[in-house]
């Protein structure tokens, strides 16, 4: 008798670079190794037991249950993390063997249903470097294959999620054309507008908004009056990019900064030291920083384009969280605030050490993505720094 096995193949998006990355392993200046609590699973820890001997006892011992069963739930170094920067369970029993969390990291999958999207989180250095090499390649590959997630979503609407990503490419052609700080900050002028627009749409009930009003019609006018004058007196970029002294005080001053990050992330404790110790010289009115933005970049002129990109790629990440929560205009803003705060970061850094190159902005963007990305508590503080509702 002939068993044939069935593998589910579906649609699978790639960003273009994906197949690009590849591990720095002992020679990464911001090891994933640091500053995480890893997640262990039912399978991690059966492998672990499974292999007895001294690899069982020292696993057990690593894990620690609290609101996760994990490793290294101090946030400070893994205690597989030799001194050679490697993980000495990778190194005696093979890549298979280690925790599931650390063999897909930096890999950042989403399964929506219909299809899947690849792609490689910035919080690596090695992918944040792969994303600055690439900012002109910022497109989705597409092909047949496994899905390597579960579905990320409850929602079956296709046609609201056809008009998410129609909405998306739309905000991603828009970006594109960005050549200078203000082209930036009125392209994200637009899409707090159309946000704002459909967030209140969906509040009283319009959900067919969307697709009677793609954002493509929005940005080429072809809104009624009354429509452009209600998203005109609506949601705008005003204040989050570049972010207002107020704001960057606001967040600066919430548990995005705890002095534990002398411990778990030491590169953003630096930055954040320099903030603390320059702000009152440097960015303490909205006049000087404003001058201190438009001396920036003036002297880089391909910043504009970094940070157009930077936010293309929180979009394509983050965008379609809309298609389960439908929280338009904070997901749209939160991108901004990640961005306003990159750019802050970076201006600090030169004016510091007279210096800011590629692989340093790519650190930047990985040290402060890390901390600001994954606490929902910490994005929760962050975003009423914007709105105190």
């Amino acid at each position: 008798m002939i068993l044939y096995v069935s593998v589910f193949q579906m649609k699978i998006k790639e960003i273009a670079f994906f197949k690009q990355f590849k591990c720095l392993e002992g020679s990464c200046s911001e090891t994933c190794c640091r500053g995480w609590m890893i997640p262990i699973t039912a399978q991690d820890r059966k492998r672990f037991r499974d292999a007895g001997g001294m690899l069982k006892l020292s696993t057990e011992l690593a894990i620690k249950e609290r609101d996760i069963v994990c490793f290294n739930s101090g946030s400070g170094e893994c205690p597989f993390h030799n001194r050679n920067g490697l993980c000495s369970l990778q190194l005696k029993k093979g890549h298979d063997f280690i925790p599931e969390a650390c063999r897909m990291f930096p890999r950042f999958y989403r399964n929506y249903g219909a299809f899947e999207e690849h792609y490689i989180d910035l919080s690596c250095i090695g992918a944040s470097r792969l994303f600055l090499n690439n900012t002109g390649s910022l497109t989705l590959t597409e092909g047949q294959g496994e899905a390597l997630s579960g579905s990320c979503t409850t929602n079956d609407d296709i046609a609201f999620l056809d008009a998410l990503l129609d909405t998306r490419s739309t905000m991603l052609r828009r970006l594109d054309t960005v050549c200078t700080l203000n082209d930036l900050q009125r392209v994200f002028d637009d899409i707090c507008s159309y946000a704002g627009l459909m967030q209140d749409a969906y509040l009283s009930g319009n959900t067919e908004y969307p697709l009677s009003h793609p954002f493509a019609k929005y940005h080429n006018g072809q809104f009624t009056k009354e429509e452009n004058d209600r998203s005109s007196d609506g949601c705008t970029s005003n204040g989050i990019f570049p972010l207002n002294v107020s704001v960057i005080t606001s967040v600066m001053n919430t548990s995005f900064y705890n002095i534990r990050l002398r411990h778990t992330n030491p590169t953003l404790y630096r930055l954040c030291r320099l903030y603390f110790d320059k702000c009152k010289s440097v960015i303490n009115s909205e006049d000087k920083y404003e001058a201190l933005v438009k001396d920036f970049s003036a002297r880089h002129k391909e910043a504009a384009n970094y940070l157009a990109a930077y936010y293309a790629y929180y979009l394509y990440l983050y965008y379609l969280k809309c298609y389960e929560d439908y929280s338009f205009v904070r997901n749209v803003k939160t991108g901004m605030i990640h961005t306003g705060m990159i750019l802050m970061f970076s201006l600090l850094y030169e004016a510091d050490s007279s210096s800011l190159t590629k692989d340093e902005l790519a650190r930047i963007i990985a040290v402060y993505n890390r901390r600001a990305y994954f606490n929902d508590e910490i994005l929760d503080e962050m975003y009423r720094c914007l709105d105190p509702s």
